[in-house]
């Protein structure tokens, strides 16, 4: 799984090209979402095939700011307190969390500035990946 992020116009039609790019070349969507800020559209979406989905971003003449692998953890639901747990977790291993959201797998994903440090400290939440 690969997390890519765009930053889009922030107008009616910018998150449809996308979409449509993604669609057009056979692309399927795994997670992510698309917030605005100060004018921009900053969006982080799931890919299985990340080159494949750059591509195709790339094609429609959508710039791919970045591309990276993700970690995948479960957090145990209906436990108060799992996303306090998991970010202090990492927080005491030093690990800034750049990006947090879920998948259409129900899975929390994190994208760290040190990805090794994130998924040692994150074993205890582990995850099928």
């Amino acid at each position: 799984m690969f997390d890519l992020e765009f930053h889009l116009g922030n107008h009616p039609g910018a998150l449809a090209g996308l979409g449509e790019a993604m669609g057009h070349a056979g692309i399927s969507f795994e997670g992510g979402g698309l917030f605005s800020l100060s004018g921009t559209a900053i969006a982080h979406f799931l890919f299985r095939d990340g080159e494949a989905a750059a591509r195709a971003a790339r094609d429609a003449g959508i710039a791919v700011v970045a591309i990276r692998k993700p970690i995948i953890r479960k957090l145990k639901q209906g436990t108060p307190g799992q996303l306090g747990a998991i970010s202090r977790a990492l927080a005491e291993a030093g690990v800034n969390i750049l990006v947090q959201c879920s998948d259409h797998h129900n899975r929390l994903v994190l994208v760290c500035d040190n990805e090794e440090l994130a998924r040692n400290a994150t074993l205890e939440w582990l995850a099928d990946e």
